[in-house]
């Protein structure tokens, strides 16, 4: 049974030979592999219209954005030191590799796997050329990955040994990661139930719990008021409206139309406007929705934007943002009257599709280049300093064709983290374990669970959403793995020996 060491953390790292050369192996690495990427691709890759709208809402200083604000902020924040891109980008793959050693260090800290499995984690993760790509976008997906696995690091050392400082610390985290995106919304959940049921003074447990709350409460509060200045409506975010009228689309997309007088009053203009719209797409011998993805979302032949369009028709001065956030609260009732309406082709249509997608997440973004486009909008080009908006990389084609192999990896990887932890705990693992162990490897379970039904429903599923989950679930994968290997003989023994009756036992007593 591995046995949690006496010597404090950072202490471990430094005194233990082994973790202290692959550490300096590690950054040489990192270092090495940032400066021939980036000879091979000098510029950021940049994903329309999400980078762009990232760097103008920085630029305007807005609170409130179509997506998440943190990534803008964080952009006009990286600003005020430097404007070079090469600094941007360095500084996200530099920060995503710290918090994949920090997760690796504390998972050999604390569940001690082998020297040969540990070896194979650090150069699986450190080694990994989609960490390269990932930190190359101009979006948040690099930042957010690191962040999340902030948190779910943070969280094991909760499990083992909270302290005040690490409470405070890990509302911080929260906090950044709530702001860098929506998917981050059931993190607070599952910190606070830790918080709850870990046995800690009374006291601990409500200055945990509360800076969770306070820094996240203001937060929400902040971006409801900046929302209600925008569209006079309060609401978090009208992305989540919007995501949940466009997913249940996907559903009612092939349901008998339902008669516009059954549905409430406000929302029929816009079912007339649906069923309008679905009855010519069932004449079209191709259907633009055939697949799950962002057709009813950003198309501008959804009916969701041409309602949109229609509503604003008078006032073409508008902002976009003041049009497209106050359309949010609309579209999330719609959403929840289609999905309740019809909630078994939602779930063909849409969830169990979804599903696939995220045992094997199709690239998407990550598979070309900047769209395949050798230019950017003006504005970005101003907001780096260049002096054109061409944009070149080494390679003619444009295709990034590394990022298509990750989408077969990501289902073995799944695949192998959950057979690992069915026999892991079938063999008995979990109970040679210790207590602080156990509920590490529970935990860990829990929280791949909750990304997962979280990322099905939430939205249609891509490669570089799901980094964080990916990295996680290769090194519990291969812990795991480990913990079996070692124990399998008498692992096997004890069910064996269950299963053969006492009067032939091979077994005599002596």
């Amino acid at each position: 049974m591995p046995t949690i060491p006496d010597t404090p953390f950072n202490k471990r790292i430094w005194q233990d030979p082994e973790s202290r050369l692959l550490l300096w192996i590690a950054t040489a690495a990192i270092i090495i592999q940032f400066i021939c990427f980036k000879i091979l691709y000098p510029y950021p890759n940049f994903m329309p219209p999400d980078s762009h709208s990232y760097i103008a809402a920085a630029e305007s200083n807005q609170f409130v954005n179509i997506w998440a604000i943190g990534y803008s902020k964080f952009l006009r924040l990286f600003s005020s030191f430097t404007s070079s891109d090469l600094a941007l980008t360095a500084f996200q793959y530099f920060f995503l590799q710290g918090s994949i050693l920090y997760l690796l260090y504390t998972v050999r800290y604390l569940l001690g796997p082998s020297k040969t499995a540990f070896r194979i984690m650090f150069g699986c993760c450190v080694l990994n050329p989609l960490m390269l790509h990932i930190s190359n976008f101009v979006s948040s997906d690099a930042l957010f990955t690191a962040f999340s696995l902030l948190w779910f690091t943070q969280v094991l050392w909760i499990l083992y040994a909270p302290r005040p400082r690490l409470l405070v610390l890990h509302a911080v985290v929260l906090l950044c990661a709530f702001t860098l995106r929506y998917t981050a919304l059931f993190y607070p959940l599952i910190s606070i139930l830790i918080i709850m049921f870990k046995r800690l003074k009374a006291w601990m447990k409500i200055a945990g719990i509360g800076c969770i709350i306070l820094l996240l409460g203001v937060f929400i509060g902040r971006t409801s008021y900046s929302y209600y200045q925008e569209t006079n409506t309060w609401q978090y975010s009208p992305f989540g409206g919007w995501l949940l009228a466009a997913d249940a689309l996907y559903g009612y997309a092939y349901a008998n139309p339902d008669p516009p007088e059954s549905v409430p009053a406000k929302l029929r203009p816009l079912h007339v406007m649906v069923n309008r719209h679905m009855d010519s797409m069932r004449r079209l011998p191709q259907r633009p929705d055939a697949n799950i993805g962002v057709y009813y979302f950003w198309d501008f032949k959804s009916p969701l934007l041409e309602y949109m369009y229609y509503t604003w028709r008078k006032d073409s001065v508008a902002p976009y943002l003041q049009r497209w956030g106050s359309m949010g609260s609309l579209y999330g009732a719609y959403g929840r009257y289609l999905v309740v309406r019809h909630p078994v082709l939602f779930a063909r249509r849409y969830l169990w599709p979804n599903l696939i997608r995220y045992y094997a997440p199709p690239p998407q973004f990550m598979e070309v280049y900047n769209m395949q486009r050798d230019s950017v909008p003006m504005a970005t080009a101003r907001w780096f300093g260049w002096r054109s908006n061409k944009i070149t990389t080494y390679f003619k084609d444009r295709h990034i064709l590394i990022s298509q192999y990750f989408t077969a990896l990501f289902a073995f990887i799944n695949l192998f983290f959950v057979m690992g932890f069915v026999a892991f705990t079938c063999l008995g693992g979990l109970r040679r374990r210790r207590q602080v162990q156990q509920k590490i490897l529970w935990w860990m379970l829990i929280v791949w669970l909750s990304n997962m039904c979280f990322s099905v429903i939430a939205a249609p599923i891509e490669l570089r959403y799901q980094i964080f989950p990916m990295v996680i679930t290769l090194v519990f994968g291969i812990q795991l793995t480990t913990f079996i290997l070692q124990e399998q003989p008498t692992a096997l023994k004890r069910p064996l020996q269950a299963c053969v009756p006492k009067q032939f036992s091979i077994t005599e007593k002596k």
